[in-house]
């Protein structure tokens, strides 16, 4: 009798012992983290820097070589591929589950080995990838490892022919290079540097919804000064090319790369980089296949650490709590809600409280009048249950909104159609339907010194501290 008991007894500890007591709150930067894998092969992340949509979580190695963009050889303009993200093959992969050779490419672009290499040119494709799975896809990440992954929208640069998207006031573009100077006056090539990441990153931007993506100029900054180091390893699985056949690597960033020329703006389809010696470079999105380190958010409220300690040699084995219907993420978090959105008639409907509330408005609930009342301060609206119109109220101006579904009350909650909080308080908001999750964002762009201004940058513009 004793015998069973003590064997019970260890099992229970066992199973006790396989969840560490590490809080999210109690990792540090600098953490490593084993989360899915890619052929086969576990992937290694690290915990970077803390931002304004949380713990950016990176994978530490660049876990292949892909083009940026794949181009279309049938017409000579668009050879090259998009600079623009949301248009680029890489970031159809990276936020895809689907199978192989089932994914929807942009514009019919796809990165086969015809799509990858230029029209006329002797190219040896080492790595399409038109046939390859989803990088989210089942057989890289369970259902629990993605509960662990935050859905996003973060602020985007725009090129030159992307600016009337500009959700900032901006109307330039981003200049990773400047070149200045004239016949009589040596030129001289500024080309922007890490330490001047932070100010220096700024311009026309959008915001743009993303699980995965690839890093930015402000996340390398931050990165930087967090660890004083930028450069990635190739993972030990990742085929190497004669240009890659180093220990670090030349990876993709995510900004497109625009250059002023003497007299006017370079037109260049080519996206900023960091080489394998830490520099920064911009380079061609079509014929170039350069490494992918992929990143995201850390979605705290959903992650259990099994084991591990944090460290290179034993990352913290995770897992997620899963998702359950519609996952909702305002400013950056996953809203907790005792009522999830409801889908009817292709419209979908949110919990208007705890959406409102997430934004900084105040909600009031009339029951007797069943009109439910938000305001942040600046902006009142008032909508009423199975009424389709919705009156907006901001700086004593009034209008009313014609909705494409009426609030309704379900499981003694108010809900209204998603496009209300959007019209509401402008926020920008999407739904994912490959993840079934709901983007929702009034975050502020970037803003950097005003004051900043060396003095390659005033030759340029005019600028004065």
């Amino acid at each position: 009798m004793k015998k069973i008991i003590s064997i019970i007894l260890t099992a229970i500890l066992a199973i006790i012992l396989t969840v560490n007591p590490v809080s999210a709150e109690g990792i540090e930067i600098g953490s490593y983290f084993q989360i899915g894998s890619y052929n086969g092969a576990p992937i290694l992340w690290r915990y970077m820097a803390d931002e304004y949509n949380g713990k950016l979580i990176v994978s530490d190695k660049a876990i292949c070589f892909k083009t940026f963009a794949a181009g279309d050889n049938r017409h000579l303009s668009s050879r090259w591929g998009s600079d623009f993200w949301e248009e680029s093959t890489i970031r159809k992969w990276l936020n895809s589950k689907a199978g192989a050779g089932e994914i929807e490419w942009p514009n019919g672009n796809t990165p086969s080995a015809e799509g990858v290499q230029f029209s006329g040119w002797d190219q040896d494709v080492k790595y399409p990838y038109a046939d390859e799975a989803g990088f989210l896809n089942e057989n890289n990440f369970s259902v629990q490892e993605l509960s662990i992954m935050k859905t996003i929208s973060q602020w985007q640069m725009l090129s030159e022919n992307r600016i009337e998207l500009a959700e900032n006031g901006e109307t330039r573009p981003y200049l990773f290079q400047y070149t200045f100077g004239s016949d009589r006056e040596p030129q001289t090539v500024h080309t922007n540097e890490v330490s001047e990441f932070k100010d220096a990153f700024r311009g026309a931007m959008y915001r743009v919804s993303d699980t995965i993506f690839l890093l930015n100029e402000l996340q390398i900054y931050d990165i930087w000064n967090n660890f004083g180091e930028i450069r990635a390893r190739r993972t030990n699985e990742s085929i190497l090319t004669e240009e890659n056949n180093n220990e670090y690597c030349w990876y993709w960033l995510i900004t497109p790369a625009l250059a002023r020329a003497q007299y006017d703006l370079a037109r260049y389809n080519g996206v900023t980089s960091i080489k394998g010696n830490g520099e920064y470079r911009g380079v061609a999105t079509h014929p170039n296949e350069l490494g992918v380190r992929p990143a995201f958010y850390l979605n705290e409220a959903n992650l259990i650490i099994k084991s591990g300690s944090g460290t290179e040699e034993d990352p913290y084995i995770v897992d997620g709590a899963g998702q359950n219907g519609v996952a909702v993420f305002s400013n950056g978090e996953e809203l907790s809600m005792d009522q999830k959105p409801v889908e009817e008639n292709e419209r979908l409907l949110v919990p208007a409280r705890a959406v409102f509330e997430s934004l900084g408005a105040e909600v009031e609930w009339d029951e007797e009048k069943e009109v439910v009342t938000a305001t942040d301060g600046e902006t009142e609206i008032v909508m009423q249950i199975d009424n389709a119109v919705m009156e907006k109220s901001k700086k004593g101006e009034e209008e009313e909104i014609s909705l494409e579904a009426a609030p309704r009350i379900i499981g003694e909650r108010t809900m209204v159609p998603l496009r209300a909080v959007s019209e509401a308080f402008s926020a920008k908001v999407d739904y994912i339907e490959e993840l079934n999750r709901v983007v929702i964002d009034k975050q502020p762009a970037p803003s950097p010194d005003p004051n900043w201004c060396p003095p390659w940058y005033k030759r340029m513009f005019g600028c004065s501290k």
